[in-house]
């Protein structure tokens, strides 16, 4: 075959690593949802604006679990152990943005949750502190 495109052996392995990484995204994330409704559960952080609680344990578990760990140990994510210790709007920009301390970008894979919200919910800063608190408990 010529230089000019893939050979079908490559097309294949394209495909297969294509379905595996959907694969295992989507298992990720099932592993995330399952552990929110299992724990229900955890850190749970008063909003400032009224009665409402926001509970960072079941946030975390949806939105963050399946590629994180169940207790932010890693997985298809990296460890949150050094993301505990930054400071809330470094967690913000980080959860918001993808944009961690130093300016560093964050992987493609790591959801930009100010367009995909938390949990089918707009990510408020109340969401994103009560998982920070929730992360920050678990170290």
């Amino acid at each position: 075959m010529s230089g000019d495109g893939f050979s079908r052996g490559e097309i294949t392995a394209i495909v297969g690593f294509v379905a595996l990484a959907a694969v295992i995204g989507i298992g990720s994330y099932r592993a995330g949802v399952n552990v929110a409704h299992e724990t229900g559960g955890g850190a749970i952080v008063t909003a400032a604006a009224g009665d409402t609680t926001v509970n960072g344990q079941t946030l975390y578990a949806s939105s963050c679990g399946g590629c994180h760990g169940a207790q932010a140990q890693g997985g298809v994510g990296p460890s949150l152990a050094e993301s505990a210790a930054w400071s809330g709007p470094d967690f913000n920009a980080a959860v918001l943005h993808g944009q961690a301390p130093g300016g560093r970008v964050l992987a493609p894979v790591m959801p930009r949750f100010a367009e995909t919200g938390l949990n089918g919910e707009e990510a408020t800063p109340e969401r994103i502190e009560a998982i920070h608190t929730y992360v920050k408990g678990l170290q």
